[in-house]
């Protein structure tokens, strides 16, 4: 009697969302615009124009959020994942190109991680790695020095263009590095954040933003430009630098948000003074960088750092506020990770990960096969995060950060979140 066949594995059922990411790259790789060994794209953008804001068509700069280094990132991931020359090679222009205009980035912002030196430097040591280019490093190190000691504004606070996100990405650079080479700074920025920090009892929260209009604005809960991200930053100062006054700030930032959580939402407000239908009521927005998806990752994250359940708690409720809406199909469904389909669901990956129940993992997914349906088998343009805008490249509101949160159902164990920097 024959011997009988081996046992052929079955194929990796997440490999579709492999596949997904391999065409929104390769686009990307089509559409890039070449200037010797440096690559930019064009694509819709939020201007301010006359005291408006307006979608603009445009070339990007050099920063995470928006810029050429965010698209490098993605580019560079997917290569490691489905090695190609050609996403190396345009990774390594995009690289070149953020390189170039660097300079352009107002002093002022240069600490920052989505929108500074910060986060291209961090881009700079995962693509040394990514791609195999060493000198990578020397020139991430160089951004980070340059950048040093510099005099901060008042309101450089928060996670997108301020101290916090400093402070995540500064941390995540000595991770990699090794050692404590960049402490001080982090600790710079922290005694900042403790100095201009509003405190009501144990609630501490933070001015990031000034109002538009007339009316008041409270000081903002959320993740991006409020209290959970700043609270988050101090926490990992804690847990660095075991100084107490740091532990202080977090848990205040944390008491701000939650003195103002509201059960029937399972939400926390929007302040933003534009974002309520009212004066009188309240407005409630839910996104990665307004509302419960990022004020669950901060949660997530606090709990991974300190076993506290009073987080854990926090988190589930922002996933449960998350989760139906999350689950209902909508024609206006936007991808993008600041405020679209594929940040929400960064909740669900994160809690996959850190609680290790691999049913909110199901939820990410179920979103992402939405995507496949109806846009990527019917090759329909991404709906992407600029309002009123078209399909636009980048990363925090574009296809690269699509083809990001494709990468992380993937392999979200290989391709660290971009949403929760550590």
């Amino acid at each position: 009697m024959s011997a009988l066949p081996a046992e052929v594995p079955a194929a990796d059922p997440r490999e579709r969302f492999l596949d997904v990411a391999w065409s929104i790259g390769m686009r990307l790789c089509r559409d890039a615009i070449w200037d010797g060994d440096r690559c930019n794209w064009l694509g819709d953008s939020m201007e301010a124009h006359g005291g408006e804001w307006k979608v603009a068509h445009k070339s990007f700069g050099p920063d995470l959020y928006s810029g050429t280094i965010g698209i490098a990132l993605f580019l560079a991931r997917l290569h490691r994942m489905r090695p190609d020359t050609v996403l190396a090679q345009t990774a390594r222009g995009a690289i070149r190109q953020a390189l170039s205009k660097a300079d352009e980035i107002p002093p002022g912002f240069r600490h920052a991680l989505y929108s500074g030196w910060v986060g291209i430097a961090l881009v700079l040591l995962d693509a040394a790695q990514l791609l195999g280019e060493p000198p990578l490093k020397k020139e991430a190190l160089r951004l980070v020095d340059g950048q040093l000691g510099h005099e901060i504004e008042p309101m450089s606070l928060d996670v997108i263009s301020g101290a916090a996100g400093a402070i995540a990405g500064l941390c995540a650079i000595d991770r990699r590095l090794g050692g404590d080479r960049y402490l001080d700074e982090a600790r710079r920025l922290g005694e900042h954040l403790l100095t201009h920090a509003h405190r009501d009892d144990d609630a501490w929260s933070w001015t990031t933003m000034p109002p538009l209009g007339p009316q008041e604005q409270k000081d903002l809960a959320g993740y991006s430009h409020g209290a959970a991200g700043i609270a988050l930053a101090l926490l990992e100062l804690f847990v660095r630098t075991k100084d107490d006054r740091f532990m202080e700030g977090a848990l205040g930032g944390f008491a701000y948000e939650r003195r103002h959580f509201s059960v029937e939402q399972q939400n926390w407000p929007d302040f933003r003074s534009f974002a309520s239908p009212t004066p009188q009521q309240l407005g409630y927005s839910l996104a990665w960088c307004h509302g419960a998806p990022g004020i669950g990752l901060s949660r997530l994250r606090a709990f991974h750092l300190t076993d506290d359940e009073t987080y854990r708690r926090e988190a589930e409720s922002a996933i449960g506020g998350t989760y139906r809406p999350l689950t209902m199909a909508s024609g206006a469904d936007g991808y993008s990770l600041c405020h679209g389909l594929g940040g929400n669901a960064e909740l669900f990956i994160a809690a996959a990960d850190t609680l290790g129940d691999e049913r909110y993992r199901a939820v990410a997914e179920s979103v992402g096969d939405r995507g496949i349906h109806a846009v990527h088998l019917n090759r329909n343009p991404w709906p992407c995060g600029v309002l009123s805008g078209g399909e636009t490249p980048n990363l925090m509101l574009g296809t690269a950060g699509i083809g990001y949160f494709y990468l992380r159902l993937y392999d979200s164990a290989a391709v660290p979140s971009v949403l929760l920097v550590a």
